[in-house]
C-alpha cells in the first residue's frame, strides 16, 4: 500500500520512518511505501482518487468533506497544529490585522492553512482584504521584502531564519483561539469500508511508529540524515524539529492517535461561523473512522501463526521490581500489586497465558535474567536504546515524567543542566540512569538500590537531588511520609512504560500490542486511577479549618479588589501604549517615505544625483579594496532640446519618463541606474568589465531604436563607457565616461564608445 506525506522528507514524519524501519508495519502484515509529496499536486485528492490508500493532511480534510468527497480521519498524530505565519521583527507587524492591505505567501492549492485562514477570517484580515502571494521561494521573498508574511510551520522555518540572524514575529492561531488538528492519519471511503481491519493494523504500527520516534530522537535524525533527507537540513534544524514536534503531539496529556468527537464538533463549527465551511448538522457524522469490532473482545484478530505460538507457551516468567510502588510491589503477604498486578491479570484471562513469577532478585539482577533469557517478560518497563539490544518492547501503555526531587527549600529547577557540579541520585539500571548517563555525562551520578531510599536521602540531607518517575515518586512522598521533598523540575525525558518481551519471542511482542489496543480507554484510566490517586479523607474537619477559611476568604476579597484597580490601570496603560504604537508605525512609515523621496528623482523616478554620488563612492572603495571590476556608463538623449522646443517640455518629460523605464526594465537588480542632470543619466556596472558594460549600454541603445515615445518621437541615445583601472581616482573615472560620451556625439551620435585606454584629461578640461 501507499502512504502519501503531505510535505517533504523531515522529521514530521519520523513516526512512519520509524514504523516501517523497526518492522512495524511488516508486524501488521502490512506492505507500506512511503512517497514524498509532489507540490504541484493535492496530496489529499491523490489519497481520495485512489493513488494511494492513506494520507497525512491538516484540519483542511474538513474542506474536502464539506465539498462532499469520501474520507475518514482515522488518528491525529498532532493534536495541535505546527502551523503558523512568520513575519521579520523589522516589519513591525505583531499582530494578525497588521496584515490587512500586505503581501502573504500562502500554500498555492489550498491543501493545508486551514487554521490560518480560520484565524485571518476571525481577526477581519479576510474581510479587509491582503495580497495573496505565490509560495514558492517564500524565505528568500521574506528576507527581501517582495512579500511581508509567509505561512509556515513553528517547528522549521523560524529556526532557520534565527540561525541565519533574522530576528522574527511567530502569529500562531492558537494564541487567537484557532486551535485546530495539526497532521492526521486518514484514507478514502472506499478503503475504510472493504478494508476495516487493515485500517487498524494502519493505525496500531503508525501509533506505535510514533512512540518509537519520539522516544529515539537522535537515532531518528541519524536515519533522516541517511536515507530521507531530501531536502539537505542539516542536524540542528532536525533535532530542533523534533523537540519543538512534543508539545504539538501532546503524548503525555492525551493518548496517542485519540480524536475527541467534542472538539472535532466545536472545529467545524467555528469554521462554519466564519463561512469557511457551509453550515449543516452532520457534525462529525461519517467523518471518523470507527472501529468495526468490540474493542474489549478477546478475539484479536490473532494470526495462525500467532495463536500456535501461545498455544505452544507452557508458561510465561515475569519478574517486576519488588519496590517500585505503586507500579509493582510485593505487599506484607508476598501478593503481587500494582499497575503490572492488573495487566498481568488481562494477560492471564484473555490469552489464557500462564504466568510464572520469578521472585527474590533486585532490580539489577532482573536486568541481568532478562539479558540471559532466564526472565521472558517485563510488565512495566521503558525502552532504552540498550535494553533494545536484548528486549523487544510493546507500545507504552502508561506514562509519566521524569522528574527532579529536592527539598521543600529549594528553588524551582528550570533546566536539568543547571545541575551540574552537583550529585544527583538515581536507581541502578532505571532508564533515569540509562538516559542520563547517555545524556548528561558531565552530570555527577550517584546509584542506589530503590527510589525510597534515594528519596530518604534526599529527605535527609545526605543528598541534593532525586531523579525519577513522578509517579512512583509521589506516591513514596506521601506514604512514608516524606513531608519535606517537592517536585522541582522536569528533565527532557518521560518513563513510558510498556511490556518488555525477550527478543527471540516477536510474536508474543505482536500479541501483546493487539491485546493493549483492545483495552478501552476506560480500562486504563481505572487501572491506573486505582493505584495513583490517593483515597480523599470522607470527613472534612471543617470545625478546625473553618476560622482559616474565613480569614482567607477576606484576603482573597482584598486581593479581588486590588486586582480590579490593577486591571484598570493595565486597560489604561493598554490603551496609552496602543496610541504609542500607532504613532510610532506612523513615524516609520513617514521615515521610510522621506528616505525614498531623498534618493528619488522627482521626475523619472529613479536614483537621483545625490544617491548616485553616494553609491558611487561605495562601489569604487569596493572595487579597490578587493580588485574587483566596475564600470559606468553616461547616456545622453540626443537633440533632446529639440523635442523640448517642438514639443514643449511636458512632451520632454515624458520621453525622459518613458526612457528611465526602458532602461530599468533592461538592467540586473545588483545595477544602480539614475538621474545625472538634465537629459543625462548614469548606470554603475558593479562586478562589470568595460566590455561587459558596452555590451549592456549598446542591448539599452537597440531597445530605444525599437521603443515607441510619447506622440512617436524616435528619441536616440549616445553612451559613453569607461572601467575602473588601477590608481583611477573617482573623478578620472567620471571625466573618462564623459570623455568617451563626448567621442559618441563627435562621430554622430547614437551609438556607445568605450576605449580601454584613455588620454590623459587635464583638470579644467570638462565636456
Amino acid at each position: 500500500m501507499t502512504l502519501q506525506l503531505k510535505w517533504l522528507h523531515q522529521f514530521q514524519f519520523a513516526g512512519y520512518y520509524a514504523a516501517l524501519e523497526q518492522g512495524f508495519f511488516a508486524d501488521e502484515g502490512l506492505q507500506v511505501r512511503l512517497l514524498e509529496r509532489d507540490m504541484s499536486r493535492n496530496n489529499v485528492l491523490q489519497v481520495l482518487e485512489g493513488e494511494a490508500e492513506y494520507g497525512v493532511a491538516d484540519s483542511i480534510l474538513l474542506f474536502h468533506r464539506d465539498a462532499g468527497q469520501g474520507l475518514q480521519l482515522v488518528a491525529p498524530i498532532f493534536q495541535h497544529s505546527p502551523n503558523v505565519l512568520m513575519t521579520l521583527r523589522s516589519s513591525g507587524i505583531q499582530s494578525p490585522q497588521g496584515l490587512i492591505g500586505r503581501r502573504l505567501a500562502f500554500y498555492d492549492n489550498n491543501s493545508e492553512g486551514i487554521n490560518i485562514l480560520a484565524m485571518l477570517a476571525d481577526q477581519g484580515v479576510l474581510k479587509e482584504g491582503m495580497l495573496r502571494q505565490p509560495w514558492d521561494e517564500r524565505m528568500e521573498k521574506l528576507k527581501s521584502g517582495e512579500v511581508d508574511a509567509i505561512a509556515s510551520y513553528s517547528t522549521n522555518e523560524p529556526f532557520q531564519l534565527r540561525e541565519q540572524g533574522y530576528p522574527v514575529n511567530i502569529l500562531d492561531p492558537k494564541h487567537y483561539g484557532m486551535d485546530f488538528y495539526g497532521d492526521i492519519l486518514f484514507t478514502n471511503a472506499q478503503e475504510a469500508s472493504e478494508n476495516p481491519e487493515r485500517v487498524e493494523a494502519m493505525k496500531r504500527a503508525v501509533i506505535r511508529g510514533w512512540h518509537y520516534a519520539l522516544d529515539n530522537k537522535e537515532e531518528m535524525v541519524d536515519l533522516i540524515l541517511e536515507r530521507y533527507n531530501t531536502q539537505g537540513k542539516s542536524r540542528s534544524a532536525l533535532m530542533n524539529e523534533a523537540l519543538g514536534l512534543e508539545p504539538m503531539i501532546a503524548r503525555h496529556t492525551i493518548e496517542m492517535g485519540h480524536l475527541d468527537k467534542g472538539r472535532l464538533d466545536y472545529i467545524l463549527q467555528q469554521l462554519a461561523e466564519h463561512k469557511l465551511l457551509a453550515t449543516d448538522e452532520r457534525g462529525y457524522q461519517g467523518l471518523v473512522f470507527e472501529s468495526t469490532r468490540d474493542s474489549a473482545s478477546r478475539n484479536f484478530n490473532l494470526t495462525k501463526t500467532e495463536r500456535s505460538f501461545l498455544d505452544s507457551l507452557d508458561k510465561v516468567r515475569v519478574a517486576v521490581d519488588p519496590d517500585w510502588a505503586p507500579f509493582e510491589y510485593y505487599d506484607q503477604q508476598g501478593q503481587l500489586q500494582g499497575i503490572s498486578a492488573d495487566y498481568l491479570d488481562l494477560l492471564e484471562d484473555r490469552l489464557g497465558l500462564e504466568i510464572e513469577l520469578v521472585r527474590n532478585l533486585t532490580w539489577p539482577r532482573i536486568m541481568e535474567a532478562a539479558r540471559n533469557r532466564e526472565i521472558d517478560l517485563l510488565p512495566a518497563i521503558a525502552a532504552t536504546p540498550e535494553r533494545r539490544q536484548f528486549l523487544n518492547f510493546t507500545q507504552p501503555y502508561v506514562r509519566s515524567p521524569m522528574v527532579l526531587v529536592t527539598r521543600q527549600e529549594v528553588d524551582y529547577i528550570p533546566d536539568i543542566g543547571d545541575l551540574q557540579g552537583q550529585q544527583l541520585v538515581v536507581v541502578e539500571d532505571y532508564a533515569s540512569d540509562e538516559m542520563l548517563s547517555n545524556h548528561f555525562p558531565e552530570l555527577d551520578i550517584k546509584r542506589v538500590r530503590s527510589a525510597l531510599e534515594g528519596l530518604k536521602q534526599v529527605a535527609s540531607g545526605d543528598e541534593e537531588v532525586f531523579v525519577g518517575n513522578l509517579a512512583a515518586a509521589t506516591h513514596l512522598i506521601k506514604t512514608e511520609g516524606l513531608a519535606n521533598l517537592k517536585v522541582s523540575g522536569q528533565t527532557p525525558y518521560s518513563f513510558d512504560l510498556g511490556m518488555g518481551v525477550r527478543d527471540d519471542w516477536p510474536l508474543l511482542t505482536q500479541i501483546l500490542d493487539k491485546l493493549l489496543v483492545g483495552v478501552t480507554q476506560q480500562e486504563h484510566s481505572r487501572i491506573y486511577n486505582r493505584w495513583v490517586e490517593l483515597p480523599q479523607e470522607q470527613n472534612f474537619p471543617w470545625r478546625s479549618v473553618l476560622p482559616g477559611l474565613l480569614l482567607l476568604l477576606i484576603v482573597l476579597l482584598v486581593l479581588g479588589l486590588y486586582t480590579l484597580h490593577l486591571m484598570n490601570l493595565n486597560h489604561r496603560i493598554r490603551k496609552v501604549n496602543a496610541r504609542l504604537y500607532q504613532a510610532e508605525s506612523e513615524l516609520l512609515e513617514k521615515n521610510s517615505e522621506l528616505e525614498r523621496v531623498s534618493i528619488t528623482d522627482k521626475l523619472t523616478g529613479c536614483y537621483n544625483r545625490h544617491h548616485l554620488d553616494r553609491v558611487l563612492t561605495e562601489q569604487v572603495s569596493l572595487a579597490r579594496r578587493h580588485a574587483r571590476p566596475l564600470s559606468i556608463v553616461l547616456f545622453d538623449l540626443d537633440y533632446f532640446k529639440a523635442v523640448n522646443d517642438n514639443y514643449g517640455h511636458q512632451i520632454g518629460d515624458e520621453v525622459l519618463k518613458s526612457f528611465a523605464r526602458l532602461v530599468e526594465e533592461k538592467v540586473r537588480t545588483s545595477d544602480v541606474f539614475g538621474r545625472w542632470g538634465g537629459e543625462e543619466f548614469l548606470l554603475i556596472c558593479p562586478e562589470t568589465s568595460c566590455n561587459q558594460a558596452f555590451q549592456a549600454a549598446e542591448k539599452i541603445r537597440k531597445a530605444l531604436e525599437e521603443h515607441e515615445c510619447p506622440l512617436g518621437i524616435e528619441q536616440r541615445i549616445s553612451a559613453g563607457v569607461m572601467g575602473l583601472r588601477e590608481g583611477m581616482t573617482l573623478d578620472k573615472l567620471l571625466s573618462g565616461a564623459d570623455y568617451q560620451l563626448y567621442q559618441a556625439k563627435a562621430a554622430g551620435r547614437n551609438r556607445v564608445c568605450c576605449q580601454e585606454k584613455v588620454p590623459s584629461l587635464e583638470p579644467e578640461v570638462r565636456f
